[in-house]
């Protein structure tokens, strides 16, 4: 019997070999094959498969729950199943994938997560008991560095090659290349100042004082000559430098109300989450012989940013 099942088998080969070199589709040489005999598979003896059941798929939710970097070599040893198997109840039966874990600045504590609610709640009722046009008499800045030769974006890198083609190399920029720190400020009209950090230089409270605040305070004293920044608010991070008290006493000289701004959250800071980005972006591939050609490269960006774009970053929404 286990002859003539071998014999027939080798025949169906035979005919799908010579069909195959006759360039008939393998559509066609199914549905002859179909029309003639079965070609179903039959039972088999063995072990049937019994291992991806409920009481596994239980058990590995249980480990993947208790850790998620567990692989798939210990879920197969802990269960007592195949890694294969094992593989089988996370992908198919638990739709589970494995993939790297965000890279982030800051893991915020409970504390830190409360403020940011409490920020935010604070900042939407106070839009929601004034006019919404208070809301664009918002100024903010901070401080970013920009380099000499600001090196391409990973995506502006990449590059067509032919197959075994080695991929050009670029080296990573350095810490100790040239670079210049520059205070930005901007509001919804657009930019207010942009002010270059002297080399040797750090920002202190006096420097932020002296130097930023007071540039601030001559635009809106030149745009508002009547109000000046009174009744104007003030968005900054909390840099250690915008919280002296040489910088408090400047804020209430000039009537400035200053934002609540919670620890570790430049997601809530327009210059990091829509403009230093932008602008690095536009910078990148560009070499500047000068701290002046890189000034004039910043100033002429911002001025080219359309003031619909400045407004959509203080609108709600």
């Amino acid at each position: 019997m286990a002859s003539k099942s071998t014999d027939f088998k080798i025949e169906q080969r035979a005919y799908v070999k010579i069909r195959t070199l006759l360039k008939v589709s393998p559509t066609d040489v199914h549905k002859d094959l179909e029309e003639v005999v079965s070609i179903e598979d039959g039972a088999r003896i063995g072990r049937p498969v019994s291992s991806t059941n409920d009481k596994n798929i239980l058990e590995v939710s249980a480990l993947l729950e208790e850790d998620p970097h567990i692989t798939l070599v210990e879920i197969a040893d802990a269960v007592g199943i195949s890694t294969g198997t094992a593989q089988a109840i996370v992908h198919d039966n638990m739709k589970f994938r494995k993939i790297c874990a965000r890279w982030v600045p800051h893991l915020l504590t409970q504390a830190q997560k409360a403020k940011r609610v409490q920020c935010a709640t604070k900042l939407l009722s106070e839009f929601d008991r004034t006019d919404s046009r208070r809301l664009f008499e918002i100024v903010t800045g901070d401080e970013t560095w920009v380099r000499y030769s600001e090196p391409l974006s990973k995506e502006a890198n990449k590059v067509w090659v032919a197959k075994g083609q080695d991929p050009p190399m670029i080296p990573r920029h350095d810490f100790r290349d040239p670079k210049v720190m520059y205070c930005i400020f901007f509001d919804s009209n657009g930019p207010v100042c942009q002010i270059c950090v002297p080399k040797y230089q750090t920002i202190t409270g006096s420097f932020y004082t002296n130097e930023c605040l007071t540039e601030v305070e001559k635009f809106y004293q030149n745009r508002r000559p009547r109000t000046g920044t009174r009744g104007l608010r003030i968005l900054h991070d909390n840099a250690r430098p915008h919280k002296t008290k040489l910088v408090r006493e400047k804020l209430e000289a000039m009537k400035f109300v200053e934002l609540d701004h919670p620890p570790y959250s430049p997601d809530l800071a327009p210059c990091d989450f829509w403009l230093f980005p932008k602008l690095k972006k536009h910078l990148s591939g560009r070499k500047f012989e000068s701290r002046a050609q890189i000034g004039s490269a910043i100033f002429q960006y911002m001025k080219g940013v359309p003031t619909e774009d400045y407004k959509k970053y203080f609108s709600i929404g």
